[in-house]
């Protein structure tokens, strides 16, 4: 198979491609968690669980690209009241935990937990910052909403690590 040439797909052929990923994913992610639960090593295990969520992730947005493929018109949709407050409990949950990981991190001394606890921090910014968004983004009316989630996905959500 030559490489760098992009040989037309058909969207039936696409999606038959995506697919295949799904399941490839979905074995992955079914591997590594029983790889993970037969180590000892600690480290060895954390290391397999967060390719194994990777795995599950990739899966989420294989399944993303199958309901855009389904469905390629804009979707502008209205969220209920009580969706809204879940989302306002969330960013709450989200920057309560930042605020206890930072005080973890500041008692702790061992530089290996100072590590794992430093990077649940950037994760835990990450996520209070678009649960923030998402929570504006629910709130507001609906116009030109939909452009404004494609904004917000490509420029600030990293959905990759």
């Amino acid at each position: 198979m030559a490489q760098g040439i992009n040989l037309p797909v058909s969207q039936h052929s696409f999606k038959g491609m995506i697919e295949e990923q799904i399941e490839n994913e979905r074995k992955a992610t079914a591997l590594l968690y029983d790889s993970a639960k037969k180590t000892g090593n600690t480290v060895i295990r954390l290391m397999l669980y967060q390719l194994a969520v990777d795995s599950m992730k990739h899966g989420h947005m294989l399944n993303t690209i199958l309901r855009l493929l389904e469905s390629p018109s804009k979707e502008v949709r209205s969220e209920s009241e009580h969706f809204r407050r879940v989302l306002e409990k969330h960013v709450e949950i989200e920057r309560k935990m930042l605020v206890d990981f930072e005080r973890i991190f500041d008692v702790t001394e061992d530089s290996r937990i100072r590590f794992i606890i430093q990077n649940i921090i950037a994760d835990e910014k990450r996520h209070h910052a678009i649960a923030r968004r998402v929570y504006e983004l629910v709130c507001e009316d609906e116009k030109g909403r939909d452009e404004k989630w494609w904004d917000f996905l490509f420029r600030y959500s990293r959905l990759a690590g």
